[in-house]
């Protein structure tokens, strides 16, 4: 455990003088915005790592995680209120429409809620949330002629990126020898902290790179503790080389998926995430059921590939998946995997089996009723419809669900 250091006995006091100290931030960045003339970007970066620097004393000045917890909620709707009504530009302005200010309450909420007795693991996640995702935007912006490529729905920067990667790699080796040394635990060799400092940036690299409107704030934090405390874990019971093996796998397969145009640039890097984790923490008896889900969904979609294109013109639904419709698929077995591995137990395990079955059970329904000659009825009225409708459903695409 991190040293309490305190200076009030009651927590709720702290909380009280917590709170105050970060509002009294915020008023300071609009006065900086304001007599002199920062611009709104800079000053919502200011407050951005000043909060999160804040935010990294939480160990040390409570021993519960009620209220910081407290905190989060707090100002996860006073930021929700302030981005709506445009309020606070020091806090909430930028060149594009963000919620990055919600998300980084959110972030921590979820971070005190399931990660407040891992303190390291905590305190990576929160060094990355405070400081890569900055450095990687001034990168991005300093640079006269950034090279610039849209994974997903933002523009973002190959300089970010490399900033980003290697921002999250430092701060993970550093903070994890810092925080190790002050919890007084052994400090770890040198083989081992590069790997996991590489891994951890990996992920908050890609978590940047596929991100919409600041959700990276959430994403990069959350995916940085998993894959953080992923590692340890496979340290810990000698696993190190299957989990390598896993990453690899989970690497050929999206790359390949791409290749063939079954996935889109943003959907392979969140098929590549996806599958790290189910794959790294879950093993064979994870990865068979995804792996033939995912397998006979892109073969369904590839046949009679012209026809159905031109079908899907009316509802814009191809063959290529993207990062939305890979996570509609397979988010919520991957919650339930990430659950499993803090919590292992078989109603888990079979939840996980009955995630990917009802996702295959759409799918497959939806791929397979294509080739019905009959068109679809509403699943409630029974009226015909046109093909593709949502709601429609047809005895071959039910069939189609069935066998999923």
């Amino acid at each position: 455990m991190l040293p309490i250091i305190s200076p009030f006995p009651n927590e709720w006091v702290t909380f009280v003088v917590f709170l105050l100290g970060i509002f009294g931030l915020i008023g300071l960045s609009e006065l900086a915005r304001t007599k002199l003339n920062w611009t709104p970007e800079a000053s919502r970066k200011f407050v951005h790592v000043l909060v999160g620097m804040i935010v990294l004393m939480s160990p040390f000045l409570f021993i519960n995680n009620g209220p910081p917890v407290a905190l989060a909620i707090i100002f996860i709707a006073v930021n929700l209120v302030a981005v709506n009504s445009e309020k606070l530009e020091g806090m909430h302005a930028t060149k594009r429409k963000s919620y990055g200010t919600v998300y980084f309450p959110l972030a921590y909420l979820i971070l005190c809620l399931f990660w407040w007795d891992r303190q390291i693991t905590f305190q990576v996640a929160l060094l990355l949330l405070t400081f890569a995702d900055t450095a990687a935007t001034f990168a991005g912006e300093w640079v006269r002629n950034p090279e610039t490529y849209r994974p997903w729905r933002d523009e973002k920067t190959i300089q970010g990126n490399i900033t980003m990667a290697l921002t999250s790699a430092l701060l993970t080796g550093i903070g994890t020898i810092v925080f190790r040394n002050l919890a007084g635990l052994e400090p770890m060799q040198l083989q081992e902290l590069v790997p996991v400092s590489l891994l951890v940036a990996a992920l908050a690299t890609i978590a940047e790179a596929v991100s919409k409107e600041g959700s990276d704030n959430l994403s990069v934090p959350i995916l940085a503790a998993v894959g953080y405390d992923l590692f340890f874990y496979s340290l810990q019971h000698n696993t190190m080389m299957s989990l390598l093996l896993w990453i690899l796998l989970s690497f050929a397969l999206a790359q390949g998926a791409f290749s063939l145009w079954a996935l889109s640039r943003d959907g392979a890097m969140g098929a590549f995430i996806l599958g790290m984790f189910i794959f790294g923490i879950g093993g064979w008896k994870f990865v068979i059921p995804l792996v033939l889900f995912f397998v006979v969904s892109s073969l369904l979609s590839k046949i009679a590939k012209k026809s159905k294109e031109e079908r899907r013109l009316s509802f814009g639904k191809g063959s290529q998946r993207d990062v939305v419709q890979v996570y509609a698929n397979g988010g919520i077995p991957l919650l339930i995997t990430i659950w499993w591995f803090y919590e292992p137990s078989d109603i888990l395990y079979f939840s996980y089996l009955a995630s990917v079955a009802a996702a295959a059970a759409d799918t497959w329904a939806t791929e397979i009723g294509f080739f019905s000659r009959v068109k679809p009825r509403d699943s409630v009225t029974f009226r015909k419809l046109e093909s593709g409708t949502s709601g429609g459903i047809t005895l071959l695409g039910s069939a189609g669900a069935l066998l999923g």
